[in-house]
């Protein structure tokens, strides 16, 4: 049975942070314009929203919700390395190719690079 959650990570592609407005970026979208969220506060809303809603989900088998195992003690790296905006095929091919090299042949080919 855990004793505790000693580590939560979460990188998850964004908006512009403070920039990028919902109708400039939802092609389609008619409702009410916002503008995104600082960092600090959309990695709050990622620890109430996403992390802690998806705990008081899981059920252990003392019948507690896994929330119970989360709190002070539990190291949170939520968008550890910064803005996580451009993603996909964009974000990911590189100057080395290693994209392309991946979608080939998986594992097998290296590429030299670091």
């Amino acid at each position: 049975e855990p004793q505790k959650i000693h580590t939560v990570v979460i990188s998850t592609q964004h908006a512009e942070p403070l920039k990028a407005s919902r109708k400039k970026e939802c092609a389609g979208y008619t409702g009410p314009d916002m503008t995104a969220p600082s960092m600090e506060e959309m990695n709050n809303l990622i620890v109430e929203e996403v992390v802690k809603k998806t705990l008081e989900e899981i059920t252990l088998k003392n019948g507690e919700p896994a929330l119970s195992l989360f709190g002070a003690h539990t190291h949170l790296h939520i968008n550890p390395s910064g803005k996580f905006i451009i993603g996909g095929p964009q974000g990911d091919a590189g100057l080395t190719g290693r994209k392309i090299i991946i979608d080939t042949y998986g594992g097998w080919g290296a590429h030299g690079g670091g």
